[in-house]
C-alpha cells in the first residue's frame, strides 16, 4: 500500500510530522516513568542522529521531536531540495548502524532482522493550527504513554491524534 501522498512533491518546502516505530515495537531507547522519559544509552544516541540530520540537510530542521521507548515523533521543517524519504532512509541508517554497534560493544537489548518498521508514517502539515496541535502532542508524548497506540500495553482508551490533525488541516477548526 502507497503511503506516500500522491502527486506531492517531497522536495517542496513543508513541513511533515513523521513517525518512525520500531520493529516489533520493542522498548529499546529507554522508559516512561512518572510521565517522563528517560533515555536510555540507545535513546540518547536517537538524539544526536536527529541532531547529525540538521547538519547533514541544510535545507531541513527538526524544531520538536520526542523520543519514546519504541518510536519517535517529529516535525520535519523542509526548506528546500533535500527529499523527507531519502531524509529518512540515511536517519534509519545511521540509527540502525550504531545501534548494532551499541549492542556488539555496550550490551544493549538485541533486536530481530530490522531495528526498524519498514516504512514511516508521515503527515504534510497544512497550516499553523495543525502544526502547534502536533508540536504539543510531540511534547505532551511521555505524559501520554498510556494512551499511545504505538504502547503495546497502552489503555483502550487510545489516542487519535491524525483525526484531529486531520480536522484542523481540513478547515483549522475542530
Amino acid at each position: 500500500k502507497a503511503i506516500r501522498l500522491q502527486g506531492f512533491d517531497y522536495s517542496t518546502h513543508a513541513n511533515y510530522f513523521i513517525t518512525v516505530v520500531v520493529k516489533d515495537r520493542l522498548n529499546l531507547f529507554g522508559e516512561i516513568k512518572d510521565g517522563i522519559m528517560l533515555l536510555n544509552q540507545a535513546g540518547e544516541m536517537i538524539i544526536q542522529q536527529i541532531d547529525n540530520l540538521k547538519s547533514l540537510y541544510d535545507d531541513t530542521d527538526v524544531p520538536h521531536f520526542v523520543v519514546m521507548p519504541n518510536h519517535i515523533h517529529c516535525i520535519i521543517a523542509q526548506m528546500g531540495h533535500d527529499y523527507i524519504p531519502d531524509i529518512m532512509r540515511r536517519f534509519k541508517s545511521e540509527t540502525t548502524h550504531h545501534y548494532i554497534e551499541g549492542v556488539k560493544t555496550k550490551g544493549w537489548r538485541q533486536f530481530n532482522g530490522k531495528l526498524w518498521q519498514g516504512r514511516f508514517y508521515d503527515h504534510i502539515i497544512r497550516n499553523q493550527r495543525a502544526y502547534d496541535y502536533i508540536a504539543n502532542y510531540i511534547f505532551e508524548n511521555p505524559a501520554r504513554w498510556n494512551k499511545d497506540k504505538i504502547n503495546i500495553h497502552c489503555d483502550t482508551d487510545y489516542d487519535t491524534i491524525m483525526k484531529t490533525v486531520i480536522s484542523y488541516d481540513s478547515d483549522g477548526h475542530l
